[in-house]
């Protein structure tokens, strides 16, 4: 059973932040997947480092997309993205200091408390409130 399922509910009309959602949650279902699997560090780092790298990249789009709106909450969203991507790599780096499937359970699950609740507020921002 995945972690994190996709709704109906967090879509927000933009079809190139829904497709990143969708593929942000595949991802950490993967993570997930692996951890529950007890799988070796190799495929654990492996997975931990796509959700990463799809995050940032993600996160990047969003902030140009918001630029390119004029979107008065940018500073405020682009913060909240930075203070997170922060507490991912440091979650990370200290996996591949001591590998515990205990930790990166822990991770996934803060992961996924996050992009609901990130999605549904401030991403949900960017089609009610817009420019």
């Amino acid at each position: 059973m995945p972690l994190l399922e996709w709704k109906d509910e967090y879509l927000l009309g933009m079809e190139a932040l829904d497709y990143e959602h969708q593929d942000l949650f595949e991802c950490l279902n993967q993570v997930y997947a692996q951890c529950t699997r007890k799988a070796d560090y190799e495929t654990v780092a492996g997975c931990l480092g796509r959700l990463h790298t799809r995050l940032a990249a993600h996160f990047a789009l969003e902030e140009n997309t918001m630029r390119a709106m004029k979107n008065p909450h940018y500073a405020a969203h682009k913060a909240e993205h930075d203070r997170f991507l922060d507490e991912v790599t440091g979650a990370v780096a200290a996996f591949g200091e001591d590998f515990d499937h205990k930790n990166v359970d822990k991770l996934a699950h803060r992961v996924q408390e996050w992009i609901v609740r990130h999605i549904t507020t401030f991403d949900r921002q960017l089609v009610e409130r817009g420019p």
